[in-house]
């Protein structure tokens, strides 16, 4: 066997090795979180195309249907026919095998990047707890990193052969971005950004290098530059092949696969929604720095300090390093370039939820593979490079260390950096409350809850999920409320916010008991009003005495 041979067999089974660890990280007790109020608003909107078999886009409040369409399978493999009897693990099996699976993409930018980067970007993406976090979470934001670095690598893939199969695989990628969520419009400006950058910037240096030298030729790179790769490989009917992939992924996922012609419609009228939400905040305003100050400094008490500052030093060191590097230097600035404005696409929208920084996060990460790969070609003797790979090791054993504390000690707690507005874990003692009412009263799980606050009512349909459709209710208003059940029997059970206590109980048809109280999220606390004869058999059957 060849050393080429050797060294492609061991580079193929370190990356598998990484990817499977991952994915063990990832998939490892999934039901250990609450549900958070989005991950419960897709589950149950997952639930209602598997009963229903129908899903229409949504421009207002939902983002693209790939996160639903590819849980189906998940649910049918595990037999589930309905969202009542579904799992959060079934759920969030989705986007962890996704997680894993970005390790799998990253060899086909081995020859780029170069395997030794590869190899260490695919340990950092493994360990990252926020990339672990966020593939433990029901949301779009990991669907949404996989296909862009589908994207990316499909079009290198392409600059490297010409095949047009690479061309159609890139157009399907940006297809699914777009299907996926609105924000992958701004991975598509940093892409197309990037590229001229990173084009003038190698002219520019290897005109400075030709001119420093003396001789013209002999200081230019040694791998050929963007530029001079695409050249002979362009056609346009790759490109309109590349364009008509990208337009009927999107187009048969948008329509539910022609079941809604106005989708695709609908998901082109969203970005002026999702311009307005992302410009103005509201709720979710942070200042520019808010997803730095997450990764690399978070000191949310005392004792306690959360860093991913290895992958932002070292991303640093492999911006620079892409920079001057004269080896495989188009695909190195290029990611440098896309990296960098990414982040600040990202940094300068006011509108900022911690899941979303994924997307310029895994652009470090792969930076970041450049950067120590750097530093240890770069360090003269075998005593520095052992004392600077001794260090590397280090930092990313306490990454690992980091990654087990937020998302297996502290995976609900406020303490955590990426637990944002997270549901309590007190939502499930709630849950099984209903549960034990359920089975006292003579309805089951035909009892009506109805639910009073001016707060987001999620995670509560998630949780309250085994009552039947119609059962269960939530306003915002209670004189809306009064006035819409009126003509209906008083709900056994009422869950509302000190806010509208008062409005709620002067508009009361029956006697309840008022003395359980349980945390939803941080500071929102939801009082339980449960009907008198329905108390009366709690009481019984708890063995505590009645009045």
């Amino acid at each position: 066997m060849s050393r080429s041979t050797v060294g492609t067999v061991l580079f193929g089974a370190c990356t598998l090795a990484a990817a499977a660890g991952a994915l063990a990280v990832r998939t490892a007790r999934l039901d250990l979180r609450p549900m958070h109020a989005d991950e419960a608003n897709q589950a149950v909107r997952t639930g209602d195309l598997l009963e229903t078999g129908r899903l229409a886009y949504d421009p207002d409040q939902h983002h693209g249907p790939t996160l639903y369409w590819l849980t189906l399978p998940a649910l049918w493999l595990s037999g589930v026919n309905d969202l009542a009897h579904s799992t959060e693990a079934q759920f969030r099996m989705v986007p962890a095998v996704f997680g894993a699976a970005l390790i799998v993409l990253m060899p086909l930018l081995a020859g780029g990047l170069g395997r030794g980067p590869v190899l260490i970007a695919a340990l950092l993406t493994a360990i990252s707890p926020a990339m672990v976090f966020y593939s433990r979470y029901y949301v779009q934001e990991t669907l949404l990193v996989f296909f862009t670095l589908a994207a990316i690598a499909s079009m290198w893939r392409y600059t490297r052969s010409g095949s047009p199969g690479w061309a159609v695989a890139a157009g399907a990628s940006f297809g699914l971005m777009h299907a996926t969520k609105e924000t992958w419009f701004l991975a598509a400006a940093a892409m197309a950004l990037a590229l001229p950058l990173a084009i003038a910037w190698g002219r520019w240096r290897d005109r400075v290098a030709g001119t420093g030298s003396g001789v013209a030729g002999a200081e230019r790179s040694d791998a050929p530059g963007i530029l001079s790769m695409l050249k002979p490989h362009l056609r346009p009917l790759h490109l309109v092949a590349a364009a008509a992939a990208a337009c009927l992924v999107a187009t048969a996922l948008y329509s539910s696969f022609g079941a809604n012609l106005k989708g695709p419609v609908d998901s082109l009228l969203a970005y002026d929604t999702y311009w307005r939400r992302g410009t103005e905040g509201g709720l979710h305003t942070h200042p520019w720095h808010f997803y730095l100050e997450l990764l690399v400094v978070f000191r949310p008490a005392r004792g306690f300090f959360w860093t991913e500052g290895l992958i932002a030093g070292l991303a640093g060191v492999g911006f620079f390093a892409s920079l001057l590097c004269r080896e495989k230097a188009g695909l190195c600035r290029f990611l440098a370039f896309y990296t960098v404005l990414l982040t600040a696409f990202y940094s300068l929208i006011p509108y900022k939820t911690p899941w979303c920084m994924l997307s310029f996060l895994h652009g470090m990460i792969l930076l970041a593979g450049v950067g120590a790969w750097a530093i240890l070609r770069w360090l003269p003797g075998l005593p520095l490079k052992t004392l600077a790979l001794g260090l590397l090791a280090a930092g990313a054993v306490h990454l690992g260390w980091e990654c087990w504390w937020l998302n297996f000690r502290l995976p609900a707690d406020q303490r955590n950096p990426y637990v944002y507005a997270h549901t309590s874990t007190d939502a499930l003692n709630l849950a099984d409350r209903m549960e034990r009412l359920a089975e006292l009263s003579d309805e089951g799980h035909a009892m009506v809850i109805h639910v009073v606050t001016p707060e987001n009512c999620w995670p509560l349909p998630w949780y309250l999920r085994k009552f039947k459709a119609g059962h269960f209710g939530c306003w915002h208003d209670p004189a809306v409320w009064a006035e819409e059940t009126a003509p209906y029997p008083p709900p056994s059970v009422i869950l509302l916010t000190a806010d509208v206590a008062q409005s709620v109980e002067a508009q009361l048809r029956a006697a309840y008991n008022r003395q359980m109280m349980f945390g939803l999220r941080p500071e929102v606390f939801l009082s339980v009003y449960v009907r008198e004869d329905l108390w009366e058999k709690f009481l019984a059957a708890s063995g505590s005495p009645t009045r």
